[in-house]
């Protein structure tokens, strides 16, 4: 599946409030309206898989469900 390496940012849980704050999303996030962009859930802290930084600058979060995941995975690959 990998064939090569590659560096990626990785946080602790303790930290998705900075890191959400960071890139302006905590007010979306704490009124419920941070949404996957896969699946299109509300994000929350028990669901909370990862941020996508496109080229343009967009920032996009997706949920923690493997299917998601996944794609997410397809897109940045």
């Amino acid at each position: 599946m990998f064939n090569y390496r590659r560096k990626l940012p990785a946080f602790h849980e303790r930290n998705i409030e900075d890191i959400l704050k960071r890139f302006k999303l905590w007010k979306k996030f704490e009124d419920g309206e941070l949404k996957c962009i896969i699946c299109e859930c509300v994000i929350t802290n028990d669901n909370f898989g990862c941020i996508l930084l496109s080229k343009e600058g967009t920032v996009n979060v997706a949920c923690s469900n493997p299917e998601c995941l996944e794609k997410v995975y397809d897109v940045i690959n």
